[in-house]
């Protein structure tokens, strides 16, 4: 019985520990970004209590495992709270608080140059007159 009970732990142990880790390397990769470098790190740093929570389930320390586990948790709901913090307005929303000015195609740009100089030259013409 006390084989058994100890091939489940050292099974579940692994497993965690190989979940964790891949939830490491993950977090590396979106971190290695730059446009997602902030949430990348968070997630890292989210599921470095994990390694620890699993390493506790393979040594067969209790304490290490609640504290990996509640450090987890801890980081998952700062992580969460980081999350719904930073989100960015949509683009609908800038738009329409009128905040923002909508920015032209290039021709319609192009357009109003050429009819502002226009405008200048007609109005130099006039006034030389």
């Amino acid at each position: 019985m006390s084989f058994l009970l100890t091939a489940v732990a050292v099974l579940f142990g692994t497993l965690l520990l190989l979940l964790s880790l891949a939830g490491l390397a993950f977090g590396a990769f979106i971190a290695a970004d730059r446009r997602t470098r902030k949430p990348g790190v968070f997630f890292v740093l989210w599921w470095i209590p994990a390694v620890a929570a699993a390493g506790g389930v393979l040594m067969g320390d209790l304490v290490t495992f609640a504290v990996g586990t509640f450090c987890f948790v801890v980081a998952g709901v700062a992580l969460a709270v980081e999350h719904r913090g930073s989100r960015r307005p949509t683009r609908e929303r800038i738009a329409s608080s009128g905040g923002v000015t909508k920015k032209r195609p290039l021709s319609e740009e192009v357009k109003l140059k050429i009819s502002e100089r226009a405008k200048r030259w007609i109005f130099e013409k006039a006034k030389a007159r």
